[in-house]
């Protein structure tokens, strides 16, 4: 079993289909234990309706109608932010995160030698991230870039750990049986039965607190395999303000695209 970085906790969920003025607005409508209703839109366009239990479907679509205008034009400005990002071709000038500060891609083509493959060096440059080739084509500087950011994740998670471990009491008590960087697309991290700790390859792209809260979240997991109020006590303990790392992972997401 594996816990998702960010989940709900919810007990039931559900999805929710509501025409309004003929586009379809799609919900996912998740009960819990609450007095309101509320609509919460991620960075993504994302559209989530909490509600508490037994209170009707026919009231929930009433609310999201009331709310259309709101839910369509924030849902869409968010998609917009993310075909942003999604639709990179790789160039010079293109807008890349590293350690939660944006960096402006660098492409300097180097001379081919018709003997040796495509290679390249990946440097950080006065908020440049300069790539040296001697293959300008789209698919090889995404490859190398994906590479270049799973290698700078690593060495950065580990120096990480080293430091929370350093300061903080509760982290040396913490053991998982590994801790692997590896290509997530819906997860900074996870944590399984097993104890073994994944961390997603394009952490590297977030600040550097916010690395150690996703780091401290998948290592609370070792002792408390849900998101329990004893997990997030446990997570407050070691740090206090973890709530501002979530509202920037949430509020950034969308950029941590590759």
């Amino acid at each position: 079993r594996k816990n998702k970085l960010m989940n709900t906790g919810s007990k039931d969920i559900d999805t929710l289909k509501v025409n309004f003025r003929g586009i379809e607005i799609k919900a996912v409508l998740v009960y819990k234990n609450r007095k309101n209703i509320s609509i919460k839109i991620d960075p993504f366009g994302k559209i989530t309706v909490m509600s508490p239990p037994k209170i009707s479907k026919k009231i929930i679509k009433d609310i999201i109608i009331e709310k259309g205008d709101w839910i369509l034009k924030k849902s869409e400005k968010c998609k917009g932010r993310e075909e942003v990002y999604k639709q990179r071709m790789f160039i010079t000038g293109e807008k890349f995160l590293y350690l939660g500060e944006e960096y402006h891609l660098v492409i300097k083509e180097l001379l081919r030698d018709s003997v040796k493959k495509s290679n390249c060096r990946i440097t950080i440059n006065e908020y440049q991230i300069v790539v040296q080739t001697n293959d300008t084509s789209t698919d090889f500087i995404k490859k190398s870039l994906k590479s270049w950011y799973k290698m700078e994740s690593e060495r950065i998670v580990l120096e990480r750990i080293d430091f929370l471990k350093l300061n903080c009491e509760i982290m040396k008590q913490l053991v998982p049986a590994s801790v692997k960087v590896k290509e997530q697309n819906k997860r900074w991290g996870s944590c399984t039965a097993q104890k073994n700790i994944y961390i997603n390859s394009k952490i590297s792209m977030a600040r550097l607190d916010v690395i150690d809260y996703v780091i401290i979240h998948e290592f609370s997991h070792l002792v408390h395999m849900n998101h329990s109020k004893k997990f997030y006590d446990l997570v407050k303990s070691i740090m206090p303000d973890y709530k501002d790392k979530e509202n920037w992972l949430k509020i950034n997401g969308y950029k941590i695209i590759i």
